[in-house]
């Protein structure tokens, strides 16, 4: 009984000391024969997958609120610092925004450039009003005709060919620039760019200047590798060809993997919706598009836990005042009463 009693008194002193340190996180495993742990998750992953969550939701206000806590545990995780800068943009916080990027900037550098690259994307995808005339082409940026999805057997659909004409009127208007035709998804063995190729060859485009693309299955995927085949040439600049209702959206996604655009131009359909510049409001979408393409992951695994004891509770409460009776009496009351049963 003698040594009984020196367990129970050791799992009071340690639990009370940890409950007075405010480390709830460094609850120890007791080992005993009666006390089998478990893990329970408490780490700042559910917090920044929290966050994430309600971005894509719309609800940015508490998107923030998340990632706000989730720094707190974790002030230096990078990609929590980048959504924060991002979306703290969003709601015109432009200190949050400015101090989540100085941080960042020193932790790493590189995802800072992306953040940068989204932000000032997004807002100049936002003002982007559709024309089908060619886009004056500066210094050597390339032209990127987006694809769209062939029909079951392998053709393309009519917007398709629009967004080819309309890119080969840029090609002629600057006719030095070489041009990438991006579109996975093949029907029929066919993919959206071998289509998109042939078609421009068959229209007197010179076959040289045309380099396909035909891995992507999304327009993020279509930002991602095109920015790998023309970050393999030194080009940073595009003149993007697509429709009015895809144009800013694409936009967004091409800016945030590190490509300008320089220039823009569209097909002409339904091009009387899509005339005025994107609402602040209405950026949500595109903003959240453009994180996807920049790879800023959207969950993250858990990878801090706490003990769990059986019989008691799994969440436990907040530090702060009325810690030590909430620990230390209710908590350490279980505890004692079971080692007492060994």
């Amino acid at each position: 009984m003698a040594r009984v009693k020196r367990i129970r008194r050791g799992v009071v002193a340690v639990v009370a000391a940890a409950a007075v340190g405010g480390v709830v996180g460094s609850l120890p495993v007791v080992h005993h024969a009666q006390v089998q742990p478990t893990v329970t998750a408490i780490d700042p992953a559910s917090l920044y997958n929290s966050a994430q969550q309600k971005f894509a939701a719309g609800d940015v206000a508490g998107g923030l609120e998340s990632l706000k806590q989730s720094l707190i545990v974790a002030p230096a995780d990078a990609e929590s610092l980048a959504l924060q800068s991002v979306w703290s943009d969003q709601v015109d916080d432009a200190a949050t925004g400015k101090a989540a990027l100085s941080r960042l900037s020193m932790i790493n550098p590189t995802l800072a450039t992306s953040v940068r690259n989204i932000t000032a994307g997004v807002s100049a995808a936002a003002a982007i009003v559709p024309s089908t005339s060619p886009a004056p082409a500066s210094g050597q940026p390339a032209i990127v005709i987006l694809g769209y999805g062939l029909g079951a057997d392998g053709t393309m659909a009519p917007e398709l060919v629009k967004r080819l004409t309309a890119g080969k009127a840029q090609a002629d208007a600057a006719p030095s620039l070489p041009i990438v035709v991006t579109g996975g998804v093949p029907k029929k063995g066919i993919t959206e760019a071998s289509a998109m190729k042939k078609w421009l060859v068959a229209n007197g485009v010179d076959a040289s200047r045309v380099t396909t693309e035909d891995k992507s299955v999304s327009t993020v995927s279509n930002a991602q590798n095109t920015a790998a085949i023309l970050g393999a040439r030194g080009i940073a600049d595009i003149v993007l060809v697509t429709s009015p209702n895809h144009i800013r959206r694409a936009a967004a996604d091409f800016a945030a993997v590190g490509l300008k655009v320089s220039g823009s131009v569209t097909t002409p359909t339904d091009m009387a919706k899509y005339l005025k510049p994107l609402t602040k409001d209405q950026q949500k979408g595109i903003r959240l598009e453009a994180t996807r393409a920049a790879r800023i992951p959207t969950t993250k695994n858990s990878e801090l836990s706490i003990p769990n004891m059986p019989g008691l509770p799994n969440d436990l409460p907040d530090t702060g005042p009325g810690l030590i009776p909430e620990i230390g009496g209710k908590i350490l009351d279980q505890l004692l009463q079971t080692g007492s049963k060994s």
